[in-house]
């Protein structure tokens, strides 16, 4: 497996696996549907590779005989309560297929190198509640919980 800087070529496997693996990110709370949470991610890539390049953020692709996976870094952001510099991770994902078989954390080792070569200290990421896979593979990588963001259902 090799993992690559992303080009725009990319752009249309990183967007129809970002859309098949955004069902699995999806909070129980909103209680809306698959099709809903999919037609609004849609939306929300239309303007996506163009804030990529604005931001001048980072794309590592994972491939082998076929891509499996990607992973898209934000290398200029700040924390919002300390001011210090830091790299964000806004969005990875892996084809299921690939699911535990190193994927994502070679994707993940991937940023986390590019940011120690670029003397940025700290990377972020988020995950949902409902994303206990994602979330059990960045603890096992030493990501730990900084902040927690909760919700109220009103009725």
């Amino acid at each position: 497996m090799i993992i690559r800087g992303g080009t725009v070529r990319d752009w249309p496997f990183i967007q129809a696996l970002a859309l098949e693996s955004i069902v699995y990110s999806a909070s129980p709370v909103r209680e809306v549907s698959e099709e809903h949470v999919v037609n609004y991610r849609r939306q929300t890539l239309s303007g996506f590779w163009s804030w990529v390049q604005r931001s001048q953020s980072k794309i590592f692709v994972a491939e082998e005989k076929e891509r499996m996976g990607y992973l898209i870094l934000s290398d200029r952001t700040v924390d919002e309560l300390t001011g210090l510099p830091q790299a964000w991770i806004m969005d990875v994902a892996v084809s299921k297929e690939y699911w535990s078989k190193g994927v994502g954390r070679q994707l993940l080792l991937k940023a986390e190198e590019y940011c120690k070569a670029n003397n940025v200290k700290f990377l972020g990421l988020a995950v949902t509640s409902a994303n206990q896979r994602a979330a059990k593979l960045y603890a096992k990588m030493g990501y730990v919980e900084e902040r927690k963001l909760m919700v109220k259902k009103l009725e």
